[in-house]
């Protein structure tokens, strides 16, 4: 882990830095006054405030939740392959809030409420049971399955949304060069089936008459290609969870014509965003598909995150 007093003090000297080259006197001695001022507390920076957070307690690994719960160990297989992609031999363990949710909520079918704090895995708690459902129902998927929104994610603001598109990425859209990543997965264990998922805000193209704005729609998505081929040749991995992913075969519906015509199994959006879509109709086949997905079987749950 990186010394954060060390941070802080590389940063500062960065500007102390920046400040005398940039701006020097054609005297010393001024030079040496100012920076005896601009280095005085308050003046350019406040020192560190660092908060000593506590270690959650660590209960199983997904493994072990699942041989002592009785769920499937496909489960284990598929978030190990994305969310809880393993950067070294040490196998990640749930906290005690994380287990107990994922019982409750994939097990018993009960809502949970998290009330945990900073960096304890929050997104983990609702992320896990919605992926253990995915998983278990997806068994019985034929290379033609029912669309339906199985779940929708609300956020208050779009930089929380965009924040959990790059979690979502990585958990459902990966590949990896081992081949050991989230798509591989899909296509050896579930005929090539996706578990989509889509981010419907303001910003996702276009609002609109399909027709109309269709030019507009292929110059956004000529953009998206340049960004994403960029992102590839960069050869910095991380990069290609920051923007929609433009492969053919890629889980990540970008456009809101394609949500509207196929409903991804997760939908993120924002209380105002729900609010247009619940008064109009371009959005009706997403709803009417999921309340007939759901009279389908009784053990079809759709998950609700706020």
């Amino acid at each position: 882990m990186n010394d954060p007093i060390k941070i802080y003090n590389e940063i500062r000297s960065s500007y102390y830095k920046y400040i005398g080259s940039g701006l020097p006197f054609f005297r010393e001695e001024y030079n040496q006054e100012r920076n005896i001022l601009i280095k005085e507390t308050g003046t350019l920076s406040q020192p560190p405030i660092i908060e000593i957070v506590p270690k959650y307690h660590e209960r199983a690994t997904l493994r072990d939740f699942c041989v002592v719960e009785g769920v499937d160990q496909e489960l284990d297989d598929f978030v190990n392959c994305g969310l809880f992609s393993q950067s070294g031999p040490i196998e990640r363990k749930l906290y005690d809030h994380q287990y107990e949710a994922l019982r409750a909520a994939h097990i018993e079918h009960k809502s949970i409420v998290v009330t945990t704090g900073t960096g304890s895995g929050k997104t983990e708690c609702f992320l896990l049971p919605i992926i253990a459902d995915l998983v278990k129902e997806s068994r019985y998927w034929g290379r033609q399955r029912n669309r339906a929104m199985r779940t929708m994610i609300l956020y208050p603001l779009n930089a929380l949304a965009e924040d959990q598109m790059i979690r979502l990425r990585k958990a459902l859209n990966s590949r990896n060069d081992n081949q050991n990543g989230a798509l591989d997965w899909l296509d050896k264990n579930r005929n090539g089936n996706r578990f989509y998922f889509g981010r419907y805000t303001g910003a996702t193209p276009f609002s609109g008459i399909k027709e109309k704005v269709r030019n507009k729609l292929l110059e956004e998505k000529r953009r998206l290609i340049r960004d994403w081929n960029a992102a590839k040749n960069s050869g910095e991995k991380e990069l290609l969870y920051h923007i929609p992913c433009m492969e053919g075969d890629s889980s990540e519906m970008w456009d809101r014509f394609s949500m509207q015509d196929s409903a991804p199994d997760i939908l993120i959006t924002n209380y105002s965003m729900l609010n247009v879509m619940l008064m109009r109709d371009n959005e009706l086949k997403i709803f009417e598909d999921t309340r007939r997905w759901l009279a389908e079987d009784k053990n079809n749950v759709f998950h609700l995150v706020i």
